[in-house]
């Protein structure tokens, strides 16, 4: 079942209790949450969910509107331009087994693992069943990512994608969309598959997480997928229903980080680009790379940027609430942009070729960022290899952490 405002049978008589400061459409309690205001139209108060109002607003005088869809077969055949290696392949086996079984599955795979190409198979025979799929992520870049993999793999499919200011509908039988939209879903996805189920907000979240479980079916498959599993991820799939991949599906290690002892925060306070970061960028550009740089804070950034630019004409920086933060990305896969300043925003979801990455005030930075933040170097099978550089004022727990888990990964071992 759909939530559509004005389409369908009324599903509740009101989006929001205004008494009870309940939202019947996100589930929201919280009284923070909710805003009321006096309509001279309605002659009445009125209360809203600020919780769900980008989906459109859930408010005390409209009622919610629903409308059932039909299950429809598609063949939802699918095209990869490599052969799955044998780690890749049963992991795929274990999550075709889950949706045969009903069953929820933790994958718990290295960054870079090709997790979107493990779960082809089992989109495919779910369409094929005539069962309705999900993908889903918290995070808008990585929705927008797998939309075009998926695109690209099922080229004939009719996939729907949505997120905050974009909306792309057929059928909603297969859809790519933010865990947010999925508050307009009610028992219709027979199996969601969870990218990224550690990214912000997700975890901190709960209602997120019931709106998970609200938009499956009573017999649904949920697929959590993550390099940095919790232990809430761990016991809502079962401890033998996680699968682990250790390895990337091109075979190569991760890239271990280089620790750099030093801070950066008095010369860019005085308006100097640190010596040690500039000889960094200027060995990767003159090896025909291209450079992320992470910096902790935006006021950091917006500090570095001007000394960047003025050494390296092509560069940029970007962060959650910049406009052009799309085309900036863009640009850096075009080989416009050659040294991209960014926030943890681009942690994850993101690949470049010929990559290095560069960590300022590495120590601020906690483990599973900084997990992610590695997992952006040697993604492609022609460039599996890289440069990743922590720039850190001390040793910290994070730190070790980090490097601990990342030399496991490439002794075939894992953290749980």
């Amino acid at each position: 079942m759909l939530i559509k405002f004005g389409d369908g049978e009324v599903y509740k008589s009101q989006g929001v209790d205004p008494v009870k400061k309940i939202c019947r459409r996100c589930g929201n309690n919280s009284r923070k949450y909710f805003y009321r205001y006096y309509s001279r139209f309605h002659g009445s108060d009125v209360t809203y969910c600020l919780k769900c109002v980008s989906i459109g607003r859930s408010d005390s005088v409209t009622p919610l509107t629903a409308v059932h869809v039909e299950r429809a077969v598609e063949s939802c055949r699918y095209h990869l331009d490599f052969d799955l290696s044998d780690g890749q392949k049963k992991a795929s086996d274990r999550v075709v087994q889950a949706l045969e079984n009903n069953e929820n599955l933790l994958l718990y795979a290295v960054t870079g693992a090709g997790k979107t190409e493990i779960s082809f198979e089992a989109i495919s025979l779910a369409r094929q069943r005539g069962l309705n799929v999900a993908f889903v992520s918290p995070r808008i870049d990585v929705v927008k990512e797998v939309y075009l993999r998926l695109t690209a793999a099922f080229k004939d499919a009719r996939i729907d994608l949505l997120y905050s200011g974009v909306k792309v509908a057929f059928d909603h039988r297969f859809t790519v969309c933010t865990v947010h939209q999925l508050y307009n879903h009610i028992s219709h996805f027979d199996l969601i598959i969870v990218d990224e189920t550690d990214a912000f907000p997700l975890p901190e979240d709960s209602q997120l997480m019931d709106a998970i479980l609200r938009a499956a079916t009573e017999k649904s498959s949920i697929i959590l997928m993550t390099a940095t599993p919790s232990k809430r991820m761990i016991n809502f799939a079962g401890r033998e229903n996680v699968v682990t991949l250790t390895r990337r599906y091109h075979g190569y290690d991760l890239a271990v980080p280089e620790i750099i002892r030093g801070s950066a925060d008095r010369d860019i306070q005085k308006n100097r680009l640190p010596e040690t970061l500039h000889m960094l960028i200027q060995n990767v550009i003159a090896q025909n790379r291209r450079v992320l740089v992470f910096v902790p804070e935006i006021s950091m950034m917006q500090q570095l940027f001007p000394l960047i630019r003025e050494k390296y004409p092509l560069s940029a920086s970007v962060y959650s609430q910049d406009h052009e933060r799309y085309l900036k990305v863009d640009s850096m896969r075009g080989d416009e942009t050659k040294v991209l300043l960014t926030t943890t925003i681009l942690e994850r979801g993101v690949t470049f070729e010929n990559l290095d990455v560069i960590v300022l005030g590495a120590e601020k930075f906690n483990t599973n960022s900084l997990i992610q933040i590695c997992g952006r170097v040697g993604r492609k099978v022609d460039d599996p290899t890289g440069s990743i550089w922590f720039m850190a004022a001390h040793h910290t727990g994070s730190i070790r952490r980090t490097i601990k888990i990342i030399k496991s990964f490439n002794k075939g071992e894992t953290a749980i």
